[in-house]
Parts: structure tokens; sequence; C-alpha cells
């Protein structure tokens, strides 16, 4: 019965094979080491002074030498560890929910899984450090019900994502929702006490941004570079954004055209965000409070001034995908059977079954955003990576030996 019911769990052997394919991707990333612009990323640290986004690489160098060890291979370490988390996590999270197409189309969308591979230059990039916290926050809020324990652990949270990436600047509302989610759940007051504080948490966090990153400080941690681990100049990679002012970043609009065509092509990408929204909304989330459905709306499209600030916008759906998605069943987590509710609304439990499937699958493998704001979608993206797959996993599956 345990053999049957196992192979019979098709979430859990997806997980178990995405999460296979993401240790043989980042073999790969190694043998580009130390050229390619995530490794500029991930070494920036505090040896200048502080410098935004320097905890990964401050960290990275200390373990390096604690262990003994390369830094190629700790970075290696380090991303195996997120990354496994992420679908360990994932899997525990919505294995509570009866599944059937639904909750393989949104669980499974390319905005998932598959973005981060299938459009390598934006694997193993910072955010999902933080997409893996929101979601580990989020359930620890539904196994724990001690508000003094989840207030801490999402205030701990949002501090080390805005201390490995600025970017978790655009995504602190999404903790915070759920934390006041997580009191209206477990019917907690709220205290100013709390909100004097998140007040806090948000001036320091916008003071931190403000800092500069002199000349001093970004030649003093170069140097350092240089002489233990690889050449890099302060033109290098994800180096040269970091003399970038908070102010400059929205010099981007000025200095970009950007045509209609990639507006109404990200906007399609957005589509998400009313799906989202409308599944709250049915399931009677905005009456739980007369300014739930304010926030919520700002919270879901504050993030998307990031479109505004730079060029990646496919990585920029991509965040925003994860935290809606984690958000919406994190309210919606007492209601085992949302994903069959969901198949009986109107508008689909007409459908013909074998149509849903097929659209599922067409969904889910079929397009899958690029990088830049330029590129057209990709096409076809989980049958190139499985022709990927099959190129790589001899070729680089003797590099760690």
């Amino acid at each position: 019965m345990i053999k049957k019911n196992f192979l019979l769990n098709y979430f859990l052997i997806i997980i178990v094979i995405s999460s296979s394919i993401y240790f043989l991707w980042l073999i790969k990333l190694l043998n580009d080491f130390p050229w390619r612009y995530v490794f500029t990323d991930w070494i920036i640290n505090y040896k200048g002074g502080y410098i935004r986004r320097g905890l990964l690489g401050e960290v990275s160098i200390n373990l390096s030498n604690f262990l003994d060890l390369k830094i190629k291979y700790v970075f290696f370490l380090i991303h195996l560890f997120i990354y496994l988390l992420f679908h360990l996590l994932f899997y525990k999270y919505f294995s509570n929910f009866k599944r059937n197409y639904v909750f393989y189309l949104l669980c499974f969308s390319p905005l998932v899984f598959l973005y981060p591979i299938a459009t390598f230059e934006a694997f193993a990039r910072k955010e999902i450090f933080y997409i893996t916290f929101f979601l580990l926050n989020c359930y620890l809020s539904i196994k724990i019900y001690n508000r003094n324990i989840i207030f801490f652990t999402t205030n701990l949270f949002i501090l080390l994502s805005y201390f490995i990436h600025e970017s978790s600047l655009f995504f602190i509302n999404f903790f915070y929702l759920s934390y006041f989610v997580f009191l209206k759940k477990n019917n907690y007051k709220i205290k100013l006490s709390e909100i004097f504080f998140i007040f806090i948490i948000y001036l320091i966090v916008l003071f931190l941004l403000f800092i500069p990153v002199t000349d001093d400080k970004l030649s003093t941690m170069v140097f350092f570079i240089n002489q233990n681990f690889f050449e890099i100049t302060e033109f290098s990679g994800a180096i040269s954004w970091l003399q970038r002012s908070a102010s400059s970043s929205f010099s981007f609009l000025e200095h970009n055209y950007i045509s209609m065509k990639y507006i109404f092509q990200n906007i399609l990408f957005l589509h998400f965000l009313i799906i989202f929204l409308y599944l709250l909304y049915i399931n009677n989330f905005f009456r739980s409070g007369k300014y739930v459905f304010v926030f919520t709306i700002l919270v879901f499209f504050s993030p998307l001034v990031l479109f505004t600030v730079g060029n990646d916008w496919g990585r920029f759906v991509y965040i925003l995908y994860n935290f809606c998605l984690i958000f919406t069943f994190y309210c919606l987590y007492d209601d085992k059977k949302v994903f069959v509710k969901i198949d009986k609304l109107p508008i689909i439990t007409n459908l013909d079954y074998k149509f849903k499937l097929f659209f599922t699958v067409s969904y889910i493998s079929l397009w899958t955003p690029k990088l830049f704001f330029f590129d057209n979608v990709e096409f076809f993206p989980l049958f190139n990576l499985i022709l990927d797959l099959i190129k790589y996993s001899i070729k680089y599956s003797t590099i760690l030996f």
C-alpha cells in the first residue's frame, strides 16, 4: 500500500525530478566559474565596509576559510541547500491540498520551477533566498501559533532578505500582510508596539538603501577578492551596479526605449495577478476586514515598480508569481479542497476534462518569459530543457569527481 501510494504521488515525483535537474544545473554552473555574472554577485562582501547585498558573499568567504574549501564549492553547497530547501518546503506546504489539474496548473506554472532552469541567465540568482524565506515563514505560521515567534521570524527573514539583495525591499509587504493574516486566523488583536516596530524596520531598510558605496569601500573589496579568490574589477558584472544610487535607478526609463509590444507582452505575463486576486475574492478573503482589499491590491501591484528600475523583467515576473502563489494559498490553507472547488466554478466546470488536461500540459510546458524586457517569449521551454538535459548531464556529471 505504501509503495502504491508513493507511485501515485505525482507531486512528489515531479519535485524529486525538479530538484535533480537543479542539482545538475548547479554542476553546469560550477563549470563556468568564475566568468558568469552570478559569481560577481555572490562574492560581494563587507571587507571594505557595509555594502548592500553583501551578506551572502561574507558568509561564503567565512565558510570557505573555515572549511578550507574553494569558494566555488562553497557557492555550490549554499545554492544547492537553498534550492533543495525550497523544493522540500514547497512539497510540505502544498501537499496539504487535494490535487487535481488546477493544482498542477498553478503550482507548476512555468514561473515556479521551469523558468530558472529554462532561462539559464536567471538561474541561481539571489531572489531564490527571499522567495524561500517567505515560503518558510508562511509554513511556520501554519505550524506555530505563538505570535511572538512568528513576529520574530517575519522580521528576521525580512532583514536577511534585504542584506542578501536590496530588491527584496519591494516584497516586504508580502511578509507583513501574511503576518496580519496570521493574526486574523488566530484571533489575535493588532498591537501598537508591533506596528511601531514594523515602522522602525522600514526606516532601517530605507536608511541602509541610501548608504553610498564609496570608492574606498569598493576598491578594498575588489582588492581582497583579487588577492584571495578570482580576478574582477570595479566594472565586473554585479560589481558595476553597486555604486548606482537608489535614486539613479529610476533613470532606467530615461535611457531605454520600451515599445508597446514589450509592455503588452509583460502585461500578459502578469495575468496571474487577476487569477490569484479572483481566487481570494471568491473564497471570501476580502470580507475579513474593510481595509484588507486595499492592502492586498497594494501588496500585489507595488512590486511592479521594479519594472521602472531594471531591465530584468522576466525575473521580476518570476519573483512576483511565487510570492502571489505562496500568499494566496497561505490565506486559503485551511480549505484542503480549494483546488477541487476551483474546478467547479461555472466558467470551467462544463469544459471537457480532456481539454482541461490538454490546456494544463500546454500552459506549463509551452511558454516562459526570457530575462530582459526586450526578449521575446520563449516557446517550448520544457522540450528545450529536456534536450539540454540530455546534452549536459553526461558532459558535466563528472566535474565533481
